[in-house]
């Protein structure tokens, strides 16, 4: 999938590749962990104790997911990541070389490479009013057609602890934000 690709499409894109989705586990998945879904799970992995999968959900090689981690929908995750503690992600893309270590939720995002996440984050997915969430890209505000959809977090991103990322926010590459800020689209 391409970079240049609207984030709502890739992850449209992600859900259908998701959906064909054969269980494979190279990797090594802990008896206290839950797999109610579809898991491909890549060489040197392993999921912790108290992780639940729901959905489908496939894991590159060399990650850490848990313990107590969620993931459930179409969850795509890269080589070389840190998923934590008591993390939720839901219908997500996450690049390789991602650490978002604990207490976070990451709703229906795009995550490029080589992003941290500081603890006790939100990456929302869902406004308040339930209206259509629009999104920048390419220099125009593109209608979605999606009541839930989260960020587009760029590669080389540092993001504070306990900050919030409203829903159809973009981050360039490269982006720091400070703990606890709340990214509305307008700093």
């Amino acid at each position: 999938m391409s970079t240049h690709t609207p984030p709502w499409q890739r992850l449209q894109e992600n859900a259908t590749e998701l959906s064909a989705l054969t269980p494979s586990c190279k990797g090594s998945v802990h008896p206290l962990a839950v797999v109610d879904g579809v898991l491909e799970l890549a060489e040197g992995s392993c999921v912790k104790a108290g992780t639940v999968i729901e959905g489908h959900v496939r894991i590159g090689r060399n990650c850490t997911i848990g313990p107590n981690a969620f993931l459930r929908g179409h969850v795509s995750i890269g080589d070389n990541c840190v998923i934590g503690n008591a993390v939720e992600i839901k219908s997500s893309i996450i690049g390789n070389g991602v650490f978002i270590s604990h207490l976070t939720y990451v709703g229906d995002s795009v995550i490029e490479d080589d992003v941290n996440v500081g603890g006790g984050c939100i990456f929302s997915n869902f406004r308040h009013d339930a209206a259509e969430i629009r999104m920048p890209w390419q220099g125009s505000l593109c209608h979605t057609g999606l009541n839930k959809l989260g960020c587009h977090i760029g590669p080389h991103s540092r993001i504070g602890a306990k900050c919030v990322i409203l829903p159809g926010r973009v981050l360039p590459p490269h982006t720091q934000t400070y703990p606890g800020t709340v990214f509305t689209g307008k700093e």
